[in-house]
């Protein structure tokens, strides 16, 4: 075999190699898990904050693990009104776009546990494509600093609800009242119309 064979050859066993280690990187990327923890508003309930614990990867994680307690049901919207607790720090899996939703609290009860920032680090093991089981480490820094300048709007349904509940004289108690009138109106009508039918009958 000549020089220019043996040089064609080895060239396209390393492309053939190259060529499958870049589908296992890829595969590897788009197969493994991605584990986020942050502060996010409430949709429903203005100045209510929630914290999310979150796989945003596309493989599975198992024992996930935070070094530091992240705090929740801290309240109080410019200053802390409670100690709070803290969410657990431990949790046996999530599955790819699987997240947890806790009550974090407000501004002011949440400003006062992590400050301009908690830090932590989260644990997690997972499989690779072929099989084998790997652990990952990441820091994370909690904040809700990026919060300070969100709009808080309460949801069309929460707003409903609200309204409903409020001693306030509002669109929609002017709107439950006439409808109440307009139930007992039609009930008054069915009443005299089956009268005059039972009257009909002994005539």
């Amino acid at each position: 075999m000549d020089t220019a064979a043996v040089v064609i050859a080895s060239t396209s066993s390393i492309a053939a190699l190259l060529a499958v280690w870049v589908a296992y990187l890829t595969l590897y990327k788009t197969s493994e898990p991605q584990i986020l923890a942050y502060y996010e508003l409430n949709s429903d309930l203005p100045t209510i904050i929630n914290l999310v614990i979150e796989n945003i990867g596309g493989g599975i994680a198992t024992n996930i693990n935070f070094s530091t307690p992240l705090p929740i049901h801290c309240f109080g919207v410019y200053a802390s009104e409670d100690e709070g607790i803290t969410a657990a720090s431990s949790f046996p899996a999530l599955s790819p776009k699987q997240r947890y939703t806790f009550n974090g609290g407000q501004f002011g009860g949440l400003k006062s546990k992590v400050g301009g920032g908690l830090r932590t680090t989260v644990s997690y093991d997972f499989k690779n494509p072929i099989g084998w089981s790997c652990k990952r480490k990441e820091a994370i820094i909690l904040s809700i600093e990026h919060l300070t300048h969100m709009p808080t709007k309460t949801s069309a349904n929460q707003a409903i609800v609200d309204a409903l509940k409020s001693s306030n004289k509002t669109t929609v108690h002017e709107i439950r009242d006439e409808l109440k009138a307009i139930n007992r109106h039609l009930a008054k009508l069915s009443s005299q119309h089956s009268e005059h039918d039972t009257n009909g009958t002994k005539s």
